[in-house]
């Protein structure tokens, strides 16, 4: 296998790896948009990787502004960093909002009920409080938690391309990897 197959599997490993370990670096990512002509970033949780389909997953709030903004610009930026590997990964690609019912409910039946209780706030995400706490779901709300499937959605990234940084003090080493679908993989090595 050539050095360059092996970044790629191994980009592919420490993804669903982070799937598992809740303290893996790549767990948590940044997701990046641009509005109106401005940058917007958020981190967010990865919840899903597909190798065959070339894509991963989060889920937000229904309510959340980035859902309207993925509706405007579908194309994003994911950022994630591993400090004790120095990895880099910018993954560019296009968002696809799920719509498959089935695919929804099957999610949001495995989630922790401490992730569920996220979809019952009163409020959207960004909505102005008169306090720190106001937007709290009721606690006769918890009686129904299944009520916060309405607010729960999950995001699709079909990945186009990887930029995959690899720092080292004898050598950075920096590598685009094009995936686009239903073509062969292109490596190209470019300065870091």
């Amino acid at each position: 296998m050539q050095k360059e197959e092996q970044v790629l599997k191994n980009i592919w490993h420490e993804l669903s790896l982070s799937l598992v370990e809740s303290g893996h670096p790549y767990h948590i990512f940044s997701i990046s948009t641009v509005y109106n002509g401005l940058p917007d970033a958020r981190n967010v949780v990865l919840r899903g990787v597909n190798e065959e389909q070339k894509s991963i997953n989060f889920h937000t709030d229904t309510r959340s502004k980035k859902v309207y903004q993925f509706s405007k610009e579908n194309s994003v930026c994911a950022l994630f960093y591993d400090k004790p590997k120095k990895t880099q990964l910018r993954i560019y690609g296009d968002i696809h909002i799920e719509d498959n019912k089935d695919t929804i409910l099957k999610k949001w039946n495995d989630s922790k009920e401490m992730s569920k209780l996220c979809y019952l706030n009163k409020y959207p995400p960004g909505h102005t409080l008169s306090a720190s706490k106001d937007y709290l779901y009721n606690e006769k709300d918890l009686k129904n938690i299944d009520k916060g499937v309405e607010n729960f959605l999950i995001i699709n990234l079909n990945i186009r391309k990887i930029d995959w940084l690899f720092l080292n003090h004898k050598g950075h080493e920096r590598m685009l990897i094009d995936l686009k679908k239903n073509e062969e993989v292109k490596y190209e090595w470019i300065a870091p």
